[in-house]
């Protein structure tokens, strides 16, 4: 009886096991693999995506419903054709431009836009992150574009910080959001030139990641 307890009771959390491991599979992009399955990277790869990747193998590896042939908007009303992993997921879903649009291989750019996302940039470095951190992350102030127009909030200079190099191939843009628009703070950072992050006008505004652009080398 007792043996007959025991075989039960491993059998019962050996199950448990299973389907956590069965519900980690299914949520990791590339479970384990051993690395940062959520890190955006060209070079190295990432969890999803890689520099040889194509839609034909996005779909065999994800599935039909994960992956959306569709045209990515790229600002100024421009578009290109595209692909989208992960549409009907807010933190997984990422826009994939190709070099090659004839086959939909070879990424050129990979677009996060949104309030959060799993996927991140680099440590602590994903949407929603604040200015506040990025500038503590780059151990001093940084440059970005004035807001209200197609390339609002995007950091042009991270002025020679720890984030120059590593965000090299990387484009974050902050936005305070739509409550702040009006605001006599935002009519001060408005349009095309640059400015400094602690001004004191940014600090009041806030801004936060809400879009970012991973760049891919050609080939």
């Amino acid at each position: 009886m007792r043996r007959f307890l025991f075989a039960a009771i491993v059998s019962v959390l050996g199950c448990r096991t299973s389907d956590r491991g069965a519900a980690a599979t299914a949520d990791s992009p590339r479970a384990g693999s051993g690395s940062d399955e959520w890190l955006l990277a060209p070079g190295a790869g990432t969890g999803a995506v890689s520099d040889s990747s194509s839609e034909a193998e996005l779909r065999e590896r994800f599935g039909e419903a994960q992956v959306d042939t569709t045209r990515i908007e790229l600002g100024e009303g421009e578009t290109a054709p595209g692909t989208v992993l992960f549409p009907n997921d807010s933190l997984r879903r990422m826009e994939i431009i190709w070099q090659d649009t004839a086959t939909r291989s070879l990424p050129s750019r990979i677009i996060l836009r949104g309030e959060r996302s799993r996927w991140h940039v680099g440590p602590g470095i994903s949407l929603n992150t604040s200015l506040a951190d990025l500038e503590r992350l780059n151990g001093q102030p940084f440059t970005l574009a004035g807001f209200g127009w197609d390339y609002a909030g995007v950091i042009t200079s991270w002025n020679g910080g720890a984030l120059d190099s590593s965000l090299a191939q990387v484009k974050l843009y902050l936005d305070p959001g739509p409550m702040q628009y009006g605001s006599e703070p935002y009519q001060k950072v408005l349009g095309d030139q640059d400015y400094a992050s602690d001004l004191p006008e940014m600090k009041q505004l806030s801004p936060k990641v809400r879009t970012i652009y991973i760049d891919f080398p050609h080939q």
